[in-house]
């Protein structure tokens, strides 16, 4: 958070008010030591202020002040969703709403989600593909396994992540082509799934 002020003391006024309005859930924060730290005199002053993180006085203040936490709870679709907060425009404090955008986790696992979804087949065919290119770590079908619609045939690590690639429809593997080590770019065949169940020798 950064706030901009007339002077340190405007400044420091906007920074309590912005830190006491916010609201955040499910985890510690140090909102508390913050406007602790905000609100002492030494700091207020801007002089040096020796000890002051490791007082007694200050860890107190911070403990009283960390439940003052405004949230604005993600959607399950990991859209944006609209933030109502208030604002300061020209010393007024006005009702505004913002579009907030998807929280970079959010996006991440729904990117992932995504790629490993594409694993279905990109030409109509019964041939599951890499959505991505990385390196097969782990191989968990052979062929004559039944599979479902959304199994898992193999993971491929790209990037440091572990990504699943599943099975776009239920079948019998017919053919599986690539092993655990083995580097994938995107589009290559992983195996073959035959609808009807029979295998392909």
């Amino acid at each position: 958070m950064i706030v901009l002020g007339a002077n340190r003391d405007d400044a420091i006024g906007r920074m309590q008010r912005a830190l006491g309005e916010f609201r955040i859930d499910g985890v510690k924060t140090l909102i508390g030591f913050h406007r602790a730290l905000l609100a002492n005199p030494c700091f207020r002053a801007g002089e040096t202020c020796a000890n002051i993180v490791e007082s007694e006085e200050l860890a107190k203040l911070a403990d009283q002040l960390s439940h003052l936490t405004t949230s604005v709870a993600p959607r399950s679709d990991g859209a944006s969703t609209t933030l109502e907060t208030e604002a300061e425009i020209d010393g007024r404090r006005v009702r505004v709403s913002v579009l907030a955008p998807e929280p970079a986790y959010r996006a991440l696992a729904r990117r992932r989600r995504e790629r490993a979804g594409a694993g279905a087949s990109l030409d109509g065919s019964g041939t599951v593909r890499s959505p991505m290119q990385g390196t097969v770590i782990d191989v968990k079908v052979a062929v004559g396994d039944r599979v479902a619609s959304g199994s898992v045939v193999c993971i491929v690590e790209a990037m440091k992540m572990e990504n699943e690639v599943t099975a776009h429809r239920a079948g019998t593997v017919s053919g599986v082509s690539v092993s655990v080590g083995m580097p994938v770019t995107i589009g290559q065949a992983i195996c073959a799934i035959d609808a009807d169940g029979s295998v392909r020798h």
